[in-house]
């Protein structure tokens, strides 16, 4: 063997490309760092994100509870402002006494029958009735019991006429009667019934009891509506006009009485 081979062979190693191997190593170690913290930066981010999303579903859950709050308040706010405006339409068209229509409204209903009948002429009958001898009775019993009196009558009115008859207080211990479709002989029948029944009830206040009695004055409208134009008259006026009448006729004729209007009153 040669010199020069004994030097080429005692400078061979294993580990000829260490150096290369180690610094390749170190790269992959670098990595690895960076991909560890890259790991950990996303696994932060994610804990923040979950945590964000669930502060965000809090959130949103107490919104919709406000929500649902505010729509439940503004709802009931909306439903007490409209009891209100029809416990204040209620008290414009009802007499606070009895709690049966006004003579306003009563009269507004009038003419919208009498409009409806323009068309059908079907006949339209009312009927004013007052309680005999209404002042003895608050004179005698006292106030109280006229009060009473009055609630009682509207009561029995009420309950006795058909459901598309329409009764009011016309004023103080008068009260109207609005029949649509209903002709001379039967209004004249009804206001008889209600007669009877109000004669037969008895009023209880203050420890006292008494009975009472009413008379009734009827008129009916028949065929086409009045042409009033010429005189300004109004149709509803002179058929209350016409019940007025009868009811004055039927007082004098000795109470407790239902008097039919003859007149017809046509094309005033």
């Amino acid at each position: 063997m040669t010199e020069t081979s004994r030097k080429a062979d005692s400078d061979f190693t294993l580990f000829d490309s260490e150096d290369r191997v180690l610094e390749h190593a170190s790269t992959i170690l670098d990595g690895l760092e960076e991909t560890t913290d890259l790991i950990k930066t996303l696994t932060t981010a994610y804990k923040r994100a979950v945590k964000d999303q669930k502060r965000m579903v809090r959130l949103c859950d107490r919104m919709q509870e406000e929500l649902i709050a505010v729509k439940e308040r503004l709802e009931g706010e909306v439903k007490a402002r409209a009891e209100l405006a029809e416990q204040f339409r209620m008290q414009a068209i009802t007499d606070g006494l009895t709690q049966v229509f006004n003579r306003g409204h009563f009269l507004e209903l009038c003419n919208h029958e009498l409009k409806a009948r323009s068309r059908t002429e079907a006949p339209l009958s009312v009927a004013l009735l007052d309680i005999d001898h209404f002042k003895s009775i608050n004179d005698t019993y006292g106030h109280a019991a006229g009060d009473e009196a009055l609630r009682v009558v509207a009561r029995t009115l009420e309950n006795s006429l058909r459901q598309s008859d329409v009764v009011c207080r016309w004023g103080g211990e008068e009260f109207s009667l609005l029949m649509p479709r209903t002709n001379s002989k039967n209004a004249s029948g009804l206001a008889d019934r209600l007669r009877k029944t109000l004669s037969e009830i008895t009023i209880k206040e203050g420890g006292t009891s008494f009975s009472l009695t009413a008379s009734f004055g009827v008129a009916t409208m028949e065929g086409p509506n009045p042409a009033c134009k010429a005189t300004g008259a109004d149709a509803i006026d002179l058929l209350f006009k016409d019940a007025d009448d009868a009811l004055y006729e039927a007082k004098g004729a000795g109470r407790n009485k239902v008097i039919t209007a003859n007149t017809k009153r046509m094309n005033m």
